[in-house]
């Protein structure tokens, strides 16, 4: 298929389509702002994530055990007492990496191993509220991370507590979402990820440019274009470059500088193709807010800070599409927002990718609809949803910064839509909550390896993944 860049609309001419300029939409990132300096320790974090999620975990396992089974701290268990004990689990892995071993003398950086997981069948569960912290015995380390608050009925014996089957979290809290019958009124939000602009594939670039074309409704047929005019907002879900702007090749570019016109002009050029990219990624965010509000997420490639919360990628990386200030807003990740009375959070993937790490979730998944290879992805992103917490494994294998007054990550309300970017497959499941509506659960692809974004109807919830083969 022959692809012909389109030239986009200036800000003095921009006309949206009706359904991007009627439909509803708010910001609620304010708690992952890092406008306030970020001091302290780490263990406020925590107590701010077991002060935020315990009473909720209280009021659930009162309603599963009964007001007859008495709640004890730690310092309170008595041998024997079936009881319940609230606490932060903490995972004791023997392959987890420990930062402190670079500090041994003998350290040898490079005989340390990078492992695709590191579980390992001797890993244990620990349990600590604010008093002290126990062993945790019969039960299964495998599907828990550190970090995860939760509620343990059974008894304490010579030290340690033994697990009965309940484990509880905190119960989600998200309102019902009437369905609409009526497909005239239906608008929707399309997710991805992945661009990784960069990368030297032609087969890439014509799928980034089919997207753009769908997108602002100058490619496909007459039914591509209908559809197309039913989007109302585009959340590119990180993952935008290949590699972040820093790289080696900087300090070799700024040597080479000082040494003669040769080494000059090459160093220029170096600069010049490492800010190709960026100018591509440029155009290319151009035509896309002509047509449509695009919220763009920093992600882990992505020239922005590697802790989370990431902060927004900053408008001078794109002084055309800036331009269009009411369509092109950089948001933080996880990025928390409602279109339509619908509410979505979703990140760029870095919480997954950790939780699949140091975790034996399994791919089990009941309601789930999409690739296989999207399965576990899946279900990490739905523990993480049980868990009423986005990032549970931050700060302890998730970098993270030592918030001292809360923890941005606790989810306080429960999404409409929860999403991950820059995952390997599509895929998607329905988790129902008891009386209190669903979530919908999706795992977003890279776009430069699948060719694959994501339809969310905003009235519905149904989702659909929308392809591009070239």
């Amino acid at each position: 298929r022959s692809v012909t860049r389109q030239q986009p609309m200036t800000p003095e001419r921009l006309v949206l389509r009706r359904d991007a300029t009627s439909s509803s939409y708010a910001a609620n990132d304010s708690r992952f702002s890092l406008a306030n300096k970020m001091h302290g320790q780490y263990f406020q974090l925590y107590y701010s994530r077991f002060r935020a999620l315990a009473p909720r975990v209280r009021d659930a396992c009162s309603n599963t055990f009964g007001a007859s089974v008495p709640q004890r701290t730690v310092l309170e268990l008595v041998e024997g007492e079936r009881c319940v004990v609230i606490g932060t689990l903490y995972k004791d892995m023997r392959l987890k990496p420990v930062i402190l071993d670079e500090y041994v003398k003998d350290y040898d950086k490079s005989a340390v191993k990078t492992l695709e997981k590191y579980t390992a069948e001797d890993d244990r569960l620990e349990l600590e509220d604010e008093s002290a912290r126990l062993k945790l015995v019969n039960i299964a380390a495998a599907p828990f991370v550190t970090g995860v608050v939760v509620g343990c009925v059974g008894k304490a014996v010579k030290g340690d507590f033994v697990v009965e089957d309940t484990v509880v979290f905190a119960p989600a809290n998200v309102q019902a979402k009437p369905k609409s019958a009526d497909d005239s009124e239906a608008r929707f939000v399309c997710l991805v990820s992945g661009f990784e602009i960069g990368e030297e594939d032609s087969d890439a670039a014509v799928r980034n440019q089919m997207f753009v074309d769908y997108i602002t409704g100058v490619g496909g047929d007459d039914d591509d274009v209908r559809a197309s005019g039913k989007i109302c907002r585009v959340i590119v879900a990180g993952g935008v470059l290949k590699q972040t702007l820093a790289s080696t090749d900087d300090a070799a570019a700024a040597k080479q500088q000082t040494n003669g016109s040769t080494d000059a002009n090459g160093a220029a050029a170096a600069a010049a193709a490492r800010s190709r990219p960026l100018k591509e990624l440029d155009m290319m965010l151009t035509e896309l807010v002509s047509a449509v509000p695009v919220d763009v997420m920093s992600g882990k490639s992505d020239p922005s800070n590697q802790a989370m919360p990431q902060q927004p990628l900053h408008p001078v990386y794109f002084p055309e599409a800036s331009r269009y200030e009411h369509t092109l807003h950089t948001v933080t990740n996880p990025h928390d927002f409602t279109v339509d009375q619908t509410a979505f959070l979703g990140t760029s993937g870095q919480n997954v990718a950790d939780v699949m790490k140091f975790s034996d979730i399994g791919d089990e998944n009941g309601s789930f609809i999409g690739d296989d290879a999207a399965k576990r992805a899946v279900a990490a992103l739905s523990a993480t949803l049980r868990w009423q917490h986005i990032a549970p494994s931050a700060p302890d294998t998730l970098a993270c910064y030592p918030f001292k007054d809360r923890d941005p990550f606790v989810m306080e309300t429960t999404p409409h839509v929860y999403f991950a970017g820059c995952q390997e497959a599509f895929g998607y499941e329905r988790v129902t909550h008891p009386n209190r509506g669903e979530t919908v659960v999706i795992s977003v692809p890279k776009f430069s390896t699948t060719g694959t974004a994501v339809l969310v109807n905003t009235s519905t919830l149904e989702v659909f993944p929308l392809t591009f083969e070239c």
